[in-house]
């Protein structure tokens, strides 16, 4: 666990494994141009999102949103390590339990001083939950294929393929623009921004963003060439809660179904193409979605949020829903 301040010393020490940098100081596995690699055993996504905030891409935290997500990473760490088997060693677990109680000592002092530490813990919790979602998607495929074993051996090939298989995000065409994400802060709308004039295929709220990202977005704007604007991508998760439950008509949501959580009915944890995690469930009259299985890739026309009885929240999918609908 590091501060945003310790990114450099992160990054060097990188530098010695068999990676790769970008000009944002981004490391990727040398083998495969990967960020986060089950294959080569590496992992670069938090550092990657410290070094993209000091390269200026995105707007930096505030120092309680990183306090929250140390703690969140020392809190489902130690709940992880407790299904590992064999177990890892108890310096292992009084070392995040040190970082937890650190990182608890810093938030009480946020709080204190009237920041809201609870919505920042929280959001970073939801993300650190995401990782033990996907390995449990993973896991939940390599059952179905061993049905006699009992031992899920994490890294290598196979974890890979059970990733890509799975849980990994629909894919995305770089000749397509977010329009409903600004680039810098993060925060989506459901209203369409203003795109950048050079490139068109990355937007802002508000010239203050655009005039923060521009000193690092224009190593990578190129001026877009195309005879037409290019074509919008599909929505992520956040994009759609933007419009506040109503349909987004005219918009097509594209998620992975990862984590089966069937019972009753279909109920599915799904992903979007930014990795973001939130719950499908079947309302439909034979109680799920024709075709629909664990590595499925959905499309919906027209969706809509909901936000379920138990505080989770996603998509109901009704039965009038089904002709908007297409499973691959």
């Amino acid at each position: 666990l590091r501060s945003a301040s310790s990114t450099t010393q992160t990054h060097n020490r990188y530098l010695e494994m068999e990676i790769v940098t970008d000009e944002f100081n981004r490391c990727f596995c040398k083998a495969h141009r990967r960020e986060i690699c089950h294959e080569c055993c590496m992992s670069f996504d938090v550092t990657n999102r410290m070094a993209e905030e000091e390269a200026g891409l995105t707007k930096k935290r505030t120092p309680w949103e990183v306090a929250a997500e140390e703690k969140a990473i020392a809190y489902v760490s130690l709940r992880g390590m407790e299904r590992m088997h064999p177990r890892p060693s108890e310096e292992t677990f009084a070392m995040n339990r040190k970082y937890l109680e650190d990182a608890d000592k810093k938030l009480q002092k946020f709080a204190r001083e009237g920041h809201d530490v609870e919505t920042a813990f929280r959001k970073a919790v939801e993300k650190q939950q995401e990782s033990t979602l996907q390995m449990d998607a993973m896991t939940q495929a390599w059952r179905k294929e061993n049905p006699h074993s009992n031992t899920f051996e994490v890294g290598g090939p196979e974890t890979q393929r059970l990733y890509e298989q799975v849980a990994a995000p629909p894919k995305s065409s770089s000749r397509r623009g977010d329009f409903y994400t600004c680039d810098y802060c993060k925060k989506p709308s459901a209203a369409e921004l203003k795109c950048c004039a050079r490139c068109k295929k990355v937007a802002y709220c508000n010239k203050d963003c655009q005039k923060a990202a521009w000193k690092a977005h224009k190593k990578t704007c190129i001026p877009w060439t195309g005879t037409k604007d290019p074509k919008e991508l599909a929505l992520t998760w956040d994009e759609l809660e933007a419009f506040g439950g109503r349909p987004a008509e005219g918009k097509v949501l594209e998620i992975r179904a990862m984590l089966d959580e069937s019972m009753m009915r279909q109920v599915f944890q799904c992903k979007d193409r930014l990795g973001k995690l939130r719950r499908i469930a079947a309302y439909t009259n034979s109680r799920g979605i024709p075709g629909l299985q664990q590595g499925s890739i959905i499309k919906w026309k027209n969706p809509k949020f909901h936000y379920f009885m138990d505080g989770s929240s996603g998509a109901r999918i009704e039965e009038e829903d089904l002709p908007n609908i297409t499973v691959s």
